[in-house]
């Protein structure tokens, strides 16, 4: 495994992220538009599905695409979600507005994962392949595939956790309690 394939890995994580994030944003918008108004833009429920829209299209591009331009574009959408998540954070807001339903509050983590794959985005983007490329000379031995997709969607999840059940769990060690509330899905709208 060389550095290049390291970078594709995150690479990948970070663009299904996106996708993942863009599909909850279309799904729950309300998150994201109540963070949107509370940073002075317009709060709008359907300005909060555009955004997500363009975040599940940016992530399926990357994925499916790739080059340097999807990858740029990539590290500038992540270079955005840093600065609103400094801002956020900085404001002292309730969430972050990242995954729809599935809320945290703003944290360091969010402003250090938005780098750290707007990072990532700019190295892959002078790399010579992109993660389509990549799977597919793994392509040559399906189990090598196999596990790699299954290491890509892993290492997504570990991201997802670590931006939005730790956060949650440094909050409720803040104010003494030893765990947070337990997720409640309820069947109409999957509300905590």
């Amino acid at each position: 495994m060389t550095l290049v394939d390291i970078t594709m890995a995150f690479y990948a994580a970070g663009s299904l992220l996106l996708v993942f994030a863009g599909v909850a944003k279309l799904a729950f918008p309300r998150p994201a538009a109540d963070l949107m108004g509370a940073l002075g833009f317009p709060a709008r429920v359907w300005f909060a599905r555009s955004a997500g829209g363009a975040e599940l299209a940016l992530g399926v591009t990357v994925l499916v695409v790739g080059g340097p331009g999807p990858a740029l574009a990539a590290a500038g959408t992540y270079s955005l979600f840093a600065l609103v998540s400094l801002l956020a954070l900085k404001r002292g807001l309730s969430s972050c507005g990242c995954f729809g339903q599935v809320d945290s509050p703003p944290a360091p983590i969010h402003v250090i994962g938005n780098v750290f794959f707007a990072a990532v985005c700019v190295l892959a983007s002078g790399a010579s392949n992109s993660p389509r490329l990549w799977v597919g000379t793994a392509a040559d031995e399906p189990v090598g595939l196999v596990a790699l997709v299954l290491a890509v969607c892993v290492l997504a999840g570990l991201v997802f956790v670590s931006l939005t059940a730790v956060p949650e769990w440094l909050q409720a060690r803040s104010v003494g309690r030893s765990t947070p509330e337990p997720f409640r899905f309820e069947a109409a709208g999957l509300r905590r």
